[in-house]
């Protein structure tokens, strides 16, 4: 008798998180879509990182909304995660929640407003936004095998992988592209900086959202069934 309404609990509770997570994923691509619109004549996405947002007018609050709000949403979706019984301990644990820091840092410190960074703050920025392209696709890829193992998740493994995958090829791809900050002129004209980095981003929060809406669809069975095998719960 006892043991029914506590897993009826975990099982709320673990759909609850999942709802988060997915909540928080729709307000960051939504606000992200929204600052790319709504200021595209000040910046180029093409070519302007996501952090300059902070620069202007009205900017800064929304793009410091979306890293924070990204940040709940995988660490939602991972205690959730751990919740449904996924294995995470050890590096993907650690991965996703580096990856959750680096939002939070990249939003508290912004850029400097210069060519070169100046501050303390904009080193910091600096180092998180590196952490963000990167640490979300290694996170990605390290919870492949752990999600294999569990029957309820292996339908997601190979989404995951093939969104970390690409989140990757996106990062190297930029990494490559500031090579003209060392040697001027070697890709020409061309400059696509800001593209690839919201394309990471985006491959980012499609892992996220993949991993929210299995989630959902692990815990909502759980969810309908708790009361038919309770009798407390009957009607």
């Amino acid at each position: 008798m006892g043991s029914g309404p506590s897993k009826r609990w975990l099982s709320v509770s673990t759909l609850v998180l999942a709802v988060i997570a997915l909540l928080a994923a729709a307000r960051a691509s939504f606000i992200m879509i929204y600052l790319n619109l709504a200021f595209q004549d000040e910046f180029n996405p093409l070519t302007t990182p996501l952090s300059y947002y902070v620069l202007v007018d009205g900017g800064g609050q929304m793009f410091t909304s979306a890293a924070v709000a990204l940040a709940v949403g995988v660490l939602a979706v991972l205690l959730g995660m751990a919740r449904a019984g996924v294995r995470l301990a050890g590096r993907p644990t650690v991965l996703f929640a580096v990856w959750a820091l680096c939002l939070v840092l990249s939003a508290v410190f912004p850029i400097d407003d210069a060519p070169v960074i100046m501050t303390v703050a904009g080193w910091v920025h600096q180092f998180a936004g590196a952490g963000i392209l990167a640490f979300l696709s290694f996170a990605g890829l390290a919870a492949a095998p752990r999600l294999a193992e569990n029957p309820s998740w292996r339908p997601i493994v190979g989404t995951v992988r093939t969104l970390s995958i690409g989140a990757a090829v996106l990062a190297a791809a930029y990494i490559v592209s500031r090579l003209d900050d060392v040697f001027p002129g070697v890709f020409g004209n061309v400059e696509i900086g800001g593209f690839l980095q919201r394309g990471v981003l985006g491959f980012d929060i499609a892992v996220v959202t993949a991993l929210a809406v299995q989630l959902v669809r692990v815990s909502w069975p759980a969810v309908r069934a708790q009361p038919a095998t309770n009798g407390t719960f009957l009607a």
